[in-house]
């Protein structure tokens, strides 16, 4: 299990290797006006261009409680001031769960991780963690405490990893779909509040039952979210009319007609056996009611299966799909 750090020395730490990675993969354009709610500043930007990620630091010692200021955005040329979509904020003299963000560290490997609590609002009353989480799909990872229950977070990525900067942008571009979704009016209606109770009511009960991961499970498990879209993608660009593909709390990505699932769809971000255990169990679990009719798909990483398991899935009707990531930086998700 990941651990919060909780102190000061280790959290400047983090925040540097977190910088050190961002300064090298982004360039630096100078002072640039930075908008937020309660007002604007100038701060030294780094960007890559128009349409690119964009991130700028600072202390805010002044602030009811101190923090590093870590705000990103999507870079604009020709905007005087350049909008944030999301702060990951770290705070400094406390470790006080109303800021969002926080590392958290694998004792067993010395990992670092750059976290995000999931607090995202979309700009309009009562649209916050539970909208962004059962909207988004993205997942909780729990992180002990020295102190109090475990809190829990989005694993954005390691802090000196060479893709940070593109775990970053995929967050970015998460929230700035979701702040879009909510001014649409997506989130409206009767069934995306559903959505939303069920997630507040699943947190609750699985809170406190998922088990740590190592080192290199972390590494692939953020970028669960980007195989989930990009198998989604995929697979939307080859519906029928009478098909819709959609997700659930349980079910990563499922295609159905009417109210019919035809296809069924799990993905892990490792190879090991409980991870195939589990994934098979859900496929199952999840498409009892559909018979032998359902086309059931395991998406895992490239690489070797424990033995026995390709005979497994075989005999129980499952296909077996695979993929891979391209080198950092920019790393990108190959579906096999």
């Amino acid at each position: 299990m990941l651990v919060l750090v909780e102190d000061k020395k280790a959290k400047d730490a983090a925040q540097k290797a977190m910088e050190d990675v961002l300064t090298r993969s982004l360039q630096c354009i100078g002072k640039r006006n930075i908008g937020f709610p309660s007002g604007n500043l100038d701060e030294t930007m780094y960007a890559n261009g128009d349409g690119t990620l964009w991130a700028a630091f600072s202390h805010a010692n002044d602030a009811k409680i101190p923090r590093r200021w870590n705000a990103f955005g999507v870079y604009d040329s020709k905007r005087h001031t350049q909008m944030i979509t999301v702060e990951i904020n770290v705070p400094t003299t406390t470790n006080s769960a109303s800021v969002a963000g926080f590392f958290a560290h694998d004792p067993s490997t010395g990992a670092t991780y750059f976290m995000h609590d999931g607090s995202v609002g979309g700009g309009k009353k009562g649209v916050g963690r539970g909208a962004f989480m059962s909207w988004s799909g993205s997942v909780l990872e729990d992180v002990e405490r020295t102190t109090g229950e475990p809190r829990s977070g989005i694993v954005i990525g390691r802090v000196d990893d060479p893709d940070l900067a593109g775990r970053i942008w995929t967050f970015v571009c998460t929230v700035r779909e979701f702040k879009d979704a909510v001014k649409r009016g997506d989130l409206d209606n009767v069934a995306a509040r559903k959505k939303i109770a069920e997630w507040d009511k699943f947190r609750d009960e699985a809170s406190g039952r998922r088990k740590g991961r190592r080192r290199p499970e972390f590494d692939y498990f953020s970028y669960h979210g980007d195989v989930v879209r990009a198998i989604r993608d995929e697979r939307q660009a080859m519906a029928a009319k009478n098909e819709v593909v959609v997700n659930s709390l349980l079910v990563d990505l499922m295609v159905k007609i009417g109210s019919r699932m035809t296809e069924i769809y799990e993905i892990k971000t490792d190879c090991g056996r409980q991870s195939l255990y589990t994934g098979i169990g859900q496929l199952l679990a999840h498409s009892v009611r559909e018979g032998a009719e359902v086309n059931r798909t395991l998406v895992l990483p490239e690489g070797d299966l424990p033995e026995g398991m390709d005979l497994c899935l075989a005999e129980l009707g499952i296909k077996l799909r695979r993929f891979h990531l391209t080198p950092a930086p920019n790393r990108k998700v190959v579906l096999a």
